[in-house]
């Protein structure tokens, strides 16, 4: 996981995270989810809300000015959505 994978896919849910629930969400250490969280919030290419109360949580509303998921566009760009293939081997680098 990196902070761009971590804030396209809290952008899908549309929740609130916390450094556990987006390290758990990825199968990675509460500190990776804590340094993932800690970039989201100083980058200014994404766009957050953040909640202070009752426990410190983060909300991805853009990511450079768009609110829906790359693969959202690509699905909206093919008319269906993208084959699971494809989606599998874009994620690990190949085409």
């Amino acid at each position: 996981m990196n902070t761009h994978q971590a804030a396209e896919r809290m952008l899908e849910t549309g929740l609130f995270y916390t450094e556990l629930l987006i390290a758990r969400e990825f199968g990675q250490s509460f500190k990776h989810g804590e340094a993932c969280l800690r970039s989201i919030r100083k980058n200014k290419r994404y766009t957050i809300i953040e909640e202070q109360h009752p426990v410190k949580k983060v909300k991805v509303i853009a990511i450079d000015g768009r609110t829906v998921t790359i693969n959202q566009l690509q699905n909206t760009a093919l008319l269906f959505k993208r084959p699971n293939i494809l989606i599998q081997e874009s994620s690990n680098g190949n085409r």
